[in-house]
């Protein structure tokens, strides 16, 4: 069986995930080829301002400003993720098939600052071994969207989860008005 890379798409988390991590997570795939794949959930901002615990990037950091809870997988580090404008620089990593771009945190932020227009910063992150996330994709575990423009920046990413799915057609849009426990359905 060929890959289906979901890089560049959503994941969002199905009534069948058994995993609180993810439970109804809206995740921004980064990268998928057979050796694993990364994403960043995009809808659970943190009551932390960006400028508290990385101030050197609390100018660049789109509202609200704050950080987000990127996933499980190494809690203690941060991803940025930026809007590419013009040409960029060597030490950014694109993200197949869209405008973003993996952003060093490492850097100085006046040098990204001139390559990104807009910047959002995950701890941690989501991430899969080698054909985990197939066989999780497989198991029926998660919906596989197209990404809009605006996902990533979303002003009320909170909400992301019910808007992503009302925007699908069929049976998927259901989903949007679904019990976390299917019991209670």
């Amino acid at each position: 069986m060929a890959l289906k890379s979901t890089a560049g798409k959503i994941l969002i988390a199905t009534p069948a995930i058994g995993d609180g991590n993810f439970e109804q997570s809206v995740i921004y795939m980064l990268h998928h080829d057979t050796d694993g794949a990364l994403g960043v959930i995009i809808n659970r901002p943190s009551e932390l301002p960006v400028e508290e615990l990385l101030p050197r990037w609390g100018d660049l950091a789109t509202a609200p400003g704050l950080v987000f809870s990127g996933g499980p997988v190494e809690t203690n580090g941060f991803i940025g993720v930026g809007r590419a404008v013009g040409t960029q620089p060597e030490d950014v990593e694109p993200v197949p098939g869209t405008d973003l771009v993996t952003v060093d945190l490492e850097n100085d932020p006046a040098l990204t600052g001139a390559h990104v227009d807009r910047l959002r910063i995950f701890r941690g992150y989501a991430g899969w071994g080698a054909h985990q996330l197939d066989t999780e994709l497989s198991a029926g575990s998660w919906f596989t969207v197209a990404s809009h423009d605006g996902d990533m920046w979303s002003s009320d990413p909170s909400g992301l989860y019910e808007k992503v799915l009302r925007r699908q057609s069929g049976d998927l849009r259901w989903f949007a008005n679904a019990p976390l426990d299917p019991s209670q359905n």
